[in-house]
């Protein structure tokens, strides 16, 4: 059975509210900033190095809680969604480094349910058994935040009550394309934080893109962002498109490098014409994404490190 929401917090303690955050993510601490790319035949070896290589678990203390964001747009299974088999290698892990209780969590857009999409996609099955609980974000569980850094949410925005309670937030998204924001990737994942009336709004805003950017400066709990590029989409999307078979997993602390790194894999692959036109770090989402995150990261601060990438020159070089 799902966790009840009330008793979560009532479980984890502490008031839920938060007015005003500054800045979050913490991924701008200066000097140059990591983002690993790892391909093996193992996923569990290749998801485990990638994190490694950008420090590891370094954040957790014995018993700390964690919530895993997901990417749950729908109940079509992986890329579309976050892979069964990435929730139950990372909850894996984290109970090997001590963690306490994993929360695998999210909400679907307003014309899908929630449950069923976790269901569909295996997600809800693999969190079990993997000694996860699944929670589902509620709008009775929602707070308003108004982030000092949110210039494109003059009025502010909500999140889950829940992100003030758990120690650590991981992400875990996805390796696509998207129609209307021309990728989907850690940064966008947060979208799913929203009630669908601010979803509406924030996709009907001329500052669209640039709003993507800032949502997840609603917390300052984010540790990781493991982008799944064992496959994607590199047309179309959020739901179907093209699949591409990249075999990867990236990794890093910083949303921003993470995204970049991914997006440098799609215009290597070959992506949509959008994505191929423009540098990484010109496209408004990343531009923002490094102004409000991490000034210092740029094309000279973003170390790719790997492991088993063949062509991790061609990655690097769409980095420049």
């Amino acid at each position: 059975m799902k966790i009840n929401r009330r008793e979560f917090l009532k479980t984890i303690g502490s008031s839920p509210f938060l007015l005003s955050l500054p800045a979050a993510l913490g991924c701008d601490a200066g000097g140059t900033h990591t983002a690993s790319l790892v391909k093996h035949t193992d996923d569990y070896y290749a998801i485990r190095q990638a994190v490694d290589m950008v420090g590891g678990f370094e954040f957790l203390n014995p018993g700390d809680s964690v919530l895993l964001k997901l990417a749950l747009n729908s109940p079509n299974p992986f890329p579309a969604t976050t892979s069964p088999s990435m929730i139950s290698h990372v909850v894996t892990l984290l109970k090997e480094h001590g963690a306490g209780d994993v929360f695998v969590a999210d909400r679907s857009p307003s014309w899908q349910d929630t449950m069923d999409c976790l269901q569909q996609t295996g997600i809800y099955d693999a969190a079990i058994d993997a000694g996860a609980e699944v929670l589902e974000f509620a709008e009775e569980d929602m707070v308003s935040v108004n982030p000092a850094r949110a210039q494109y949410w003059p009025r502010g925005f909500s999140m889950p009550a829940v992100f003030n309670q758990v120690d650590h937030i991981i992400v875990l998204p996805t390796l696509r394309t998207h129609g209307g924001a021309d990728f989907t990737m850690g940064l966008k994942i947060f979208v799913g934080v929203l009630p669908q009336q601010e979803r509406t709004r924030m996709h009907a805003s001329p500052h669209f893109l640039k709003r993507i950017a800032e949502i997840s400066l609603c917390t300052d709990k984010i540790r990781l962002s493991i982008l799944d590029a064992r496959q994607g989409f590199s047309e179309g999307g959020p739901d179907d498109g093209t699949l591409v078979t990249p075999g990867i997993i990236i990794a890093s602390t910083c949303l921003p490098a993470a995204d970049a790194a991914g997006i440098a894999l799609l215009k290597t692959i070959g992506t949509t014409g959008k994505l191929m036109r423009k540098s990484v770090w010109d496209h408004p989402t990343i531009r923002r994404a490094v102004n409000v995150h991490a000034p210092s990261l740029s094309p000279e601060t973003l170390e790719l490190v790997s492991e088993g990438i063949d062509d991790i020159d061609a990655i690097a070089a769409q980095l420049v």
